[in-house]
């Protein structure tokens, strides 16, 4: 039995796993047919991080917009109008880069 660093977590695993104890990350070869696992979806943590700052600028554009829209300051709402469109535009990326980059 050999150790093999896991692609995912970067930590030590038998190569006759088929799965990193770790993390769960797909190793490759299945024991019982020695099947090759195939990966549904592996989409890169960066475009995860840009997919939760689209929505976390998309929370904030709200709130600063009505919270302004109340006090009617308009140049406040045009901010949370920009951020709102920010966030639109990083949901936007980060799905077409994870489309990009992983079909």
């Amino acid at each position: 039995m050999a150790l093999i660093k896991c692609p995912e977590c970067n930590r030590d695993v038998s190569d006759k796993a088929a799965t990193c104890p770790h993390c769960g990350y797909p190793l490759g070869w299945t024991t019982p047919g020695l099947r090759r696992v195939q990966v549904i979806e592996r989409t890169e943590r960066r475009w995860k991080a840009l997919r939760a700052l689209g929505w976390l600028l998309i929370l904030a554009g709200v709130a600063v917009f009505l919270r302004e829209l109340a006090a009617d300051d308009f140049r406040g709402a045009a901010l949370g109008w920009w951020l709102g469109g920010a966030g639109v535009a990083c949901l936007v990326t980060s799905s077409a880069g994870a489309w990009w980059y992983h079909g």
